[in-house]
C-alpha cells in the first residue's frame, strides 16, 4: 500500500509541475483521487503478470515492468519508478500538440498523456512480483498496473486545456492552490 500512496503523490507532483517544462499550465485537470475499485482491478490484472494491456473496457491503463538479476523483496519503490518513467516520456519524446492524434500516439508518450488527461479523476494501481522471467534470461520481473477513469488517449480529443492554472475547473470542483489542480 505504501508503494501505491507514493505513486499517487508522485503523479500529483507531475501534474503540479507540468507548466515548468515548456508546456502551458493545465487549467482544467482534476486532482486524481484514489479509487478502491480501480485498485482492485489493477491489482487483479497485475496478479496475472501481464505482458500486454488488458481488454477492460472504459478504463485507461498504464503498465510498467522492471527486471532484476537479484531477488526483489520490497515493492515500495516501484510505484514511484513507474510514474517517473511515464512522466519522463514528455522529456524523452516531446509533444507538439494538446490534441491526441495518431502521430502523437506513435511518438511513445501514451503513458504520459494518460496521466495528463484532464478529465481523468480517479486512479488505482497494483504491483506484483512476478518472479523469474524466461524471456529475460530468468531475471526477476515486477509488474505495475494503473487503471484510470475517465479513460484518456482518445484520438482527436484535447488532452487538457492550457492557460492560467485552475482557470477552468469543472463544475463541482474548486482550485486547490497548493497543487494548482481542480479538486
Amino acid at each position: 500500500m505504501q508503494t501505491l500512496l507514493i505513486l499517487a503523490v508522485f503523479c500529483a507532483g507531475a501534474y503540479a509541475n507540468f507548466g515548468e517544462g515548456g508546456k502551458q499550465a493545465i487549467v482544467n485537470h482534476h486532482n486524481n483521487k484514489w479509487d478502491g475499485s480501480l485498485e482492485s482491478s489493477a491489482q487483479g490484472y497485475a496478479n496475472t503478470c501481464p505482458t500486454g494491456h488488458s481488454t477492460i473496457p472504459s478504463i485507461g491503463e498504464n503498465l510498467y515492468y522492471y527486471w532484476s538479476g537479484s531477488a526483489i523483496s520490497n515493492l515500495d519503490q516501484f510505484g514511484g519508478m513507474a510514474s517517473a518513467a511515464w512522466e519522463s516520456e514528455f522529456q524523452d519524446f516531446g509533444w507538439g500538440s494538446n490534441k491526441f492524434t495518431m502521430s502523437l500516439a506513435n511518438t511513445g508518450i501514451g503513458h504520459a498523456t494518460q496521466m495528463a488527461w484532464a478529465l481523468t479523476d480517479k486512479i488505482g494501481c497494483g504491483i506484483k512480483m512476478c518472479g523469474p522471467d524466461a524471456s529475460k534470461g530468468g531475471m526477476n520481473r515486477v509488474a505495475v498496473v494503473c487503471h484510470y477513469k475517465i479513460q484518456g488517449n482518445y484520438l482527436f480529443k484535447t488532452i487538457y486545456n492550457s492557460g492560467a492554472t485552475c482557470s477552468a475547473c469543472p463544475s463541482g470542483t474548486r482550485c486547490e492552490q497548493s497543487s494548482g489542480l481542480c479538486a
